[in-house]
């Protein structure tokens, strides 16, 4: 064997123990605390299966975690069986607003107890997020390196689109192709609603968007504030009649959303 053999070999083998290291790693430490932050509004179909899901996640992470709902202003009997699952679940927190006042205000509430609650991280999934165990998964890694704002990307490696409309896809593409150059962050997914932020983070924004315009005066704030930004894959489903609250922008929101982006 000559000597720049001998040289890769031990290279290699390396390499691969500071990967065996870094897997050990990942396994050993604990993830920081973090809790779920469901916005609904006239959900009483669908939020019952939504939240035994996302226990059944839960259950599962070495972490102290939870599921904060925020009920915002719903018509429908969402109340009674919300507090009928905090029966079930003492994970579950649930937060009540007698008026309906938006996807953006209601993320924001369900923020705000999030830092009440001394947790390190809010994690948003809004009516178009699987509900699965690789959803909120592949948002730990980030957390443990301590990324200040991880954001779900549609157009990210190994994310997928289905069932969508050419129409909305060609929209929401050319607008998050605009939004990267005027902000120029390594994100390629503005105006997905998936996202997890440090709490920390949270507490020093100073956002007042009711709407999914949320979204974007977070990233603008997040980035003026000095924020490390952090995309995983997600996939894109359509919204039923009966969707939970999502973060699916008008063509006014649209309007909103370059206004943060110039401002």
């Amino acid at each position: 064997m000559t000597v720049s053999s001998v040289a890769v070999s031990k290279e290699q083998n390396v390499t691969n123990s500071e990967k065996t290291s870094r897997h050990q790693w990942e396994k050993i430490k604990k993830p920081p605390t973090f809790c779920v932050v469901l916005p609904v509004c006239n959900a009483q179909e669908k939020i019952a299966k939504r939240v035994s899901a996302i226990v059944k996640v839960l259950d599962n992470i070495r972490a102290r975690t939870t599921i904060i709902v925020v009920n915002d202003g719903s018509r429908d009997q969402t109340s009674l069986v919300l507090q009928q699952l905090t029966q079930v679940y003492p994970q579950l927190v649930t937060i009540n607003r007698p008026e309906r006042k938006g996807y953006g205000s209601a993320t924001r509430a369900g923020f705000r107890a999030a830092i009440d609650h001394g947790f390190d991280y809010a994690l948003v999934l809004d009516g178009e997020a699987p509900a699965n165990a690789e959803s909120i998964e592949d948002f730990l890694r980030p957390m443990l390196l301590s990324y200040d704002f991880i954001k779900a990307s549609r157009y990210s490696p190994y994310s997928k689109v289905r069932g969508v409309s050419m129409v909305r896809r060609f929209t929401s593409v050319i607008f998050n192709r605009v939004a990267r150059r005027i902000v120029d962050l390594p994100i390629t997914d503005y105006s997905n609603g998936v996202r997890a932020i440090k709490c920390t983070l949270l507490a020093r924004m100073m956002t007042e968007e009711c709407g999914p315009a949320l979204l974007i005066e977070e990233i603008v704030q997040g980035k003026r504030l000095g924020a490390k930004f952090f995309e995983v894959p997600h996939t894109l489903t359509p919204m039923g009649s009966e969707s939970l609250y999502s973060a699916s922008p008008s063509t006014s929101d649209y309007g909103k959303y370059l206004k943060h982006l110039l401002g």
